[in-house]
Order: C-alpha cells, then sequence, then structure tokens
C-alpha cells in the first residue's frame, strides 16, 4: 500500500510538473527520429558509393567495359542478381551501359539501351535522350532525383518497376562506359523513416527534390525553407524540422501538424480520474494478491541456481514453469547462437557469449544437406516445417546416446550436429536408421549426410565444419538419402572430349536432333556406369548451358527464345535428383535449341543470306562492304545498316566474328602452325591476327591452344 500510494503520488506531480515541458519533449523526439532518419540514408548512401565503386571497377567489370563478350555476360548477371538479392541494400538493378554499340547489361538480360530505356526501365523523367546525354557530363558520381519506371513490354498491362533513385557512376579517364545503381525509394523510406506521421522530403544539393512521401501537401522550396535559418519553426500551421547530411549535403525535411503536438501536451482531466481509480483499485487487489500468494520469490531464485541444460526445472507453482520453459528455451537459444558465431568467427558481445571452448573432447560433426524435389512457392511453408521436422527426429535419435549432442538449422537446406564421440561406428549405425527413415520421405526431398574425421579441441570446429561441407559434394546422382564418410580416391572427368564438343556444336548448328539425341545418351550411359559425384555433373550441366549460347551464337536467334529455352537454368539443375532426370534436361534444351536453329536457318533473307554465304566462301580473302554493296546494287551505307537492322550486328563484325570462330576451330588441330591458321581466314599480318583473336575469345592464339590441350 505504501508503494502504491508513494507511486501515485508521485505520478500526479510528476504530470502536473511535466506539463509545461511535454512540447518541448516531443519537439525534441521529432528532432530525434528526423537525425536517426538521416543518419541511416546517409550511412546507406555512403556504403552504397563505396560498394559500388569497388564493383565498377573490379575486373569483371573491366573486362565487360573493354571488350564485351557474350561468354561473360551470364557472369555479370549472376553478380548483379547476387548484390540486388541482398534485402538490406535496397538495391532494385544495376545497368551498365557501354557507348559503342549501345549495349546495356543488366540482372536478366543482355540488350539494347532503346529496348532498357524505352520498355523495361521507361520513366518521363528520365528518357532514353537523358541517359545518352550522361556520356558527356563531367562528373564521375551523382544520386539523381527518384522517379516512377515501368516496364510496358505489354502495352496494354504496363508493370510498374516502382519508385527508384538512379545513381550514377562513371570513370574519368572512359566516358563511353557507366553504371547506373537503382534504389528502391519506398522501401529505403520504410526502412528508414519510423515517424507515425509521414510527411517527409529529402532535397539533393541543388536544390532538386531527391524523394518525396506520396499523398502529402506541396513543401515549400529548399530555398524558401533556408530564409528560417533554424532547424525548426511553423510555418502554415505545420512545424517544420530540417536537418543537412554531413556527407551528401542533402536537406531532410519533416512536417508535423501543430495541433498534433497541443494535442498530446494537453492534460485532459479523465486522465486523473482513471488515474485516481487505477490506485483505488490497485489497493485492493493488493489486500487480494497478498492474502493468496504465499511469496515465491525465494523457490523462484533457488530452482533457477539448479537449473541444467538437459531439462528446465520443474515445479507445482503453473506460473513459475513458464517461467522456467522460458529461461531454459533462451539458454539453449543462446548456446546455439554461440556456438553458430563461434563456427563462423562472429565476434559478439561478451554478455550474450557462452564459453564453448574445450580439449581433449573427441568430436565429429555430421552435416545434413537437404535438396528439395519441389520449388512451388506454395509449398515453401510445408517444406520448411518438414525441415523442423527433421531436425527434431535428429535430436531425439542422437541425444540418447550421445547427451552432449547439438543439433541445429544453419541453412535453409542444412542441419549440423556436433556430437561428442570418437566412436564412429555406433554412430553410423544410428545414422543407418535415420537413413530408412528419411528415405521413405523422399517426395519431399533428397538428403545427403556428411560425417567429419574425429577433431579433438573447439579450436578445429570451423576445420570440422568446413570438411563435412566439402564431403557433402561427394554425393552422386541418385534419388536415395546418402552417408559420406571420405573422399573418393579420384575424380572422374565428367565432360565432352574436343570431337565430341565438336560434333555437339556442328549438330546444333545443323539442328540435326536424332544425332544429338544419340550423342548425350551415348555420353551418359558411360558416366551412369562409372558413377560421378553429383558435383561433377552438375557442373558438367551448367557448362552446357554456355555450350549451347556459344553454338548458336552466328544464328543470331531471338534472346527471349533461347532465354526461355534455358529459364531457371541453374534453378532447374539443382532440383534433378538423378543422372537419368539430368540427362532428360540437358537433352531437352539442346532439342528446343536445335529445333529453334533449324527454324532459324528456314528463315530467307536474301540480303543477308547472299552476305554470309560471300562472307563465308571468302573467307581467306579481302571483303570489303563496298564490293558487297556493288553486288547488289545498293549503296554500301544501306547495306550496312540493313544488315545490322537483320542480324544485330555490322558487316565488319560479323566478318571478324566469322574469321575468328572459323581460327579457332583450325587452332583444335595442333598440327597447324598460328601462322597457317591465320593465313586461312584472311589474316596476312599475324600481329593483327592476334589483337583481333583476343578481343573475341580473351586469349591469345597461343594460350587458346593451350587451354583446348589441357
Amino acid at each position: 500500500m505504501c508503494i502504491i500510494l508513494l507511486l501515485g503520488s508521485l505520478t500526479i506531480y510528476s504530470i502536473s510538473v511535466s506539463k509545461q515541458n511535454v512540447r518541448q519533449e516531443i519537439v525534441k523526439y521529432n528532432t530525434l527520429m528526423l537525425e536517426n532518419t538521416r543518419n541511416s540514408y546517409e550511412k546507406h548512401l555512403d556504403l552504397i558509393k563505396r560498394q559500388m565503386y569497388l564493383y565498377f571497377f573490379s575486373e569483371e567489370v573491366q573486362r565487360l567495359q573493354n571488350s564485351p563478350r557474350y561468354v561473360n555476360f551470364p557472369l555479370i548477371m549472376r553478380e548483379i542478381s547476387a548484390w540486388v538479392s541482398n534485402p538490406y541494400l535496397f538495391i532494385d538493378n544495376i545497368v551498365f551501359y557501354l557507348k559503342h554499340g549501345e549495349l546495356v547489361q543488366e540482372k536478366g538480360t543482355t540488350t539494347n539501351a532503346d529496348a532498357m530505356f524505352n520498355v523495361f526501365y521507361k520513366s518521363r523523367e528520365y528518357p532514353l535522350d537523358f541517359w545518352r546525354q550522361q556520356f558527356t557530363e563531367p562528373y564521375t558520381y551523382r544520386v539523381f532525383p527518384a522517379a516512377t519506371f515501368t516496364n510496358v513490354i505489354f502495352r496494354d498491362r504496363p508493370q510498374t518497376q516502382g519508385e527508384l533513385i538512379p545513381i550514377m557512376i562513371k570513370n574519368q579517364e572512359n566516358q563511353d562506359f557507366y553504371m547506373i545503381v537503382f534504389l528502391n525509394a519506398v522501401k529505403m523510406y520504410e526502412a528508414f523513416h519510423q515517424s507515425t506521421h509521414n510527411d517527409f522530403i529529402i532535397y539533393d544539393d541543388l536544390g532538386q527534390t531527391l524523394f518525396k512521401s506520396e499523398g502529402q501537401e506541396s513543401f515549400m522550396s529548399l530555398h524558401d525553407l533556408q530564409k528560417y535559418g533554424s532547424s525548426e519553426f511553423i510555418e502554415s500551421n505545420k512545424y517544420h524540422f530540417v536537418t543537412t547530411g554531413a556527407g551528401t549535403g542533402f536537406n531532410y525535411v519533416y512536417r508535423i501538424p501543430v495541433e498534433r503536438i497541443a494535442n498530446q501536451s494537453r492534460l485532459n482531466i479523465t486522465l486523473v480520474v482513471i488515474m485516481t481509480a487505477a490506485i483505488a483499485l490497485s489497493v485492493v487487489i493488493a489486500f487480494l494478491f497478498a492474502a493468496r500468494i504465499n511469496n515465491p520469490l525465494k523457490k523462484v531464485i533457488e530452482s533457477i541456481r539448479s537449473m541444467n541444460d538437459d531439462a528446465p526445472f520443474r515445479s507445482n507453482i503453473k506460473e513459475f514453469n513458464i517461467i522456467s520453459d522460458e529461461i531454459h528455451g533462451n539458454h539453449l537459444m543462446r548456446k546455439q547462437l554461440s556456438f553458430m558465431n563461434h563456427l563462423k568467427a562472429i565476434r559478439n558481445h561478451e554478455h550474450d557469449t557462452i564459453n564453448l571452448d574445450f580439449a581433449d573432447k573427441p568430436f565429429v560433426f555430421v552435416l545434413f544437406q537437404i535438396q528439395y524435389d519441389q520449388q512451388e512457392p506454395s509449398l515453401q511453408a510445408s517444406l520448411q516445417r518438414w525441415v523442423y521436422y527433421m531436425k527434431t527426429y535428429i535430436d531425439s535419435m542422437l541425444k540418447p546416446v550421445f547427451p552432449d549432442s547439438l543439433t541445429f538449422q544453419i541453412e535453409r537446406g542444412q542441419i549440423l550436429s556436433l556430437v561428442f564421440t570418437e566412436q564412429i561406428k555406433d554412430l553410423a549405425r544410428l545414422l543407418e536408421q535415420m537413413k530408412y527413415v528419411f528415405d521413405h520421405d523422399r517426395q519431399h526431398g533428397i538428403v545427403t549426410i556428411s560425417i567429419s574425421s574425429v577433431y579433438s579441441d573447439s579450436a578445429r570446429l570451423t576445420a570440422a565444419y568446413e570438411e563435412a561441407q566439402e564431403l557433402v559434394g561427394e554425393r552422386q546422382l541418385i534419388d536415395e538419402t546418402q552417408i559420406v564418410r571420405s573422399r573418393t580416391a579420384s575424380q572422374m572427368a565428367v565432360g565432352f572430349s574436343p570431337d565430341q564438343e565438336k560434333e555437339l556444336e556442328a549438330n546444333l548448328r545443323e539442328g540435326n536432333i536424332p544425332q544429338l539425341t544419340v550423342l548425350m545418351e551415348r555420353l551418359f550411359a558411360k558416366w551412369r556406369s562409372k558413377e560421378p559425384t553429383a558435383a561433377a555433373m552438375l557442373r558438367f550441366a551448367e557448362s552446357m548451358t554456355g555450350k549451347i549460347r556459344n553454338a548458336v551464337t552466328p544464328f543470331q536467334l531471338d534472346p527471349v527464345q533461347l532465354e526461355s529455352i534455358l529459364e531457371k537454368a541453374g534453378e532447374k539443375i539443382r532440383q534433378c535428383a538423378t543422372i537419368r532426370e539430368l540427362e532428360l534436361l540437358l537433352l531437352d534444351w539442346v532439342k528446343r535449341t536445335a529445333e529453334a536453329v533449324k527454324e532459324k536457318k528456314e528463315e530467307k533473307h536474301p540480303v543477308t543470306s547472299f552476305v554470309i554465304d560471300y562472307i563465308n566462301d571468302h573467307l581467306s580473302e579481302d571483303i570489303y562492304v563496298d564490293v558487297l554493296a556493288e553486288k547488289l546494287k545498293m549503296s554500301s551505307g544501306y547495306l550496312s545498316t540493313y544488315f545490322k537492322g537483320k542480324t544485330g550486328k555490322s558487316i565488319v563484325d560479323y566478318i571478324n566474328e566469322t574469321r575468328i570462330a572459323k581460327a579457332a576451330s583450325l587452332l583444335a588441330d595442333n598440327d597447324m602452325k598460328i601462322h597457317d591458321a591465320a593465313k586461312a581466314v584472311g589474316y596476312q599480318n599475324l600481329t593483327s591476327f592476334n589483337r583481333m583473336f583476343k578481343k573475341y575469345t580473351g586469349l591469345t592464339p597461343s594460350e587458346y591452344r593451350k587451354r583446348t590441350d589441357e
């Protein structure tokens, strides 16, 4: 009763004293919220600037700038996808724009500037001419105001990409190539602006509106704001809070209605009545509570001191059992979190860390790698529940035999168990029992179990984990649970021989489906008997996408058609559980590609067909556009424009690509000299041949021949 009366008196006194200070505190709170928002924006923009500068000057991007080749485009797209998939960077897309040929590379495709900025990322504020104009601007880094971008590939159903902030990065030494980073302005706003009142705007250092929250009244200009010369002021019955970023020079403005602050600072008589009633009710409840409860604090303290890791302390007090369960669960969670941080060498706060150091205590890691069989979004929740049940089952099997074992899920498809033992045979027998159970759930996914060597010191945790990860790669493509305990003595080479690769390329270019079928079935029949590892087979399958793309390059297939054939290639490869499934997938790709090539070859364009045939027939001679135009009774300018419109490349580029492709096939014959190969494709000067060969292949002729021999 004394405490209740004292607290009630203190509350009344505090309210009466603080009434006059509430407004000041609310203003201070809103100022602090705006500063936090500013700091979040400034830190994020600085992080994006530093990270994107490093990526822009990376080896892969510079190679794209200096010598763009189709074989490098998938690598760039994967790297862009990795940046975009990070939800904490708020990057919607990264676009590389090469002035020569107006080549554009982004996360989903390689295209030209017209398609990119008039179809995929169309904006009224940023038309195609704006992006072209940026090649002449002298800056190296600039943040542009946010704008709405739309995908109009289906004109009757345009799709909004969202409100995006473009960031331009250029190389001062080469103004013909730049990178655009599109940041999702709405997601950044939702993450950084934590106020309940959404009336916010950012002005850049030029006074332009960089971003403005939607559906709000218009703001005054930055010039008018600066006239007040204060970080907070009242204008038009609204309280304005203004702050400037030290790094960017951007101005951040937040508004709230004046009446909202006034309402919060007004003491309502109802509050006093409610508070008085609450004090009276608290007095009554205090009597009742004291009459029924016999102070359990001592029991609580004693029971917590006696808690162990095996099971929570149980009591006849229902409320304490709830507390005990929570404490025990929190203890286990901290232990597992500390173990994962220790495993991956992540430093944490000392007070959050549980000591996991041990010596002379033998242990092994058992890693359960799960390959999901079904990837439909509607099934993700059920698959995650299945993984949780697996973890619970594994823990229930290991704990009775190995009481100190720890089991937890470390990745979406990985469960890791730390088992303190050196009796591998006992552990192996237990895993065989689990294998029998996992095989019954093959419709959900295939499980691979790897067992590391025996280690004896906590300092070796990372090494043991890495060994278990490597052993998972030794699994084979079979539709059952596998237990891997050691590496294969010798890795089987999986791939095409030089002759088979030539056969594949020739049949793809000819659209010869029967021969392709025989070739693929012959290869897989050989590998099926030798049981190669799944990793080797999947690497081979991934390389097939590049071989298919390279083989059909001369035919200028529609990029959309080719991408539809190889859609989600990596994901489909990883879903293959058996060699037969992988064989059918690759066979389907080559068949559909061959059909597309055959259809493309049957298309008749008399002018381009004449030019292509003439180039192939006179490859070893000097070929001039003027001569070709004269034979076709056209001007050379019209012929060049027509050919590029039909094939997507100029006549000169087509001649060079055809010559280099022919030279590459000739160099596969080790008996032919490089000089003779150069002459056979029309290069009389060996220096010019070496330079052109490296431009289109990335290697000199000598390096290319050495790599082919390997």
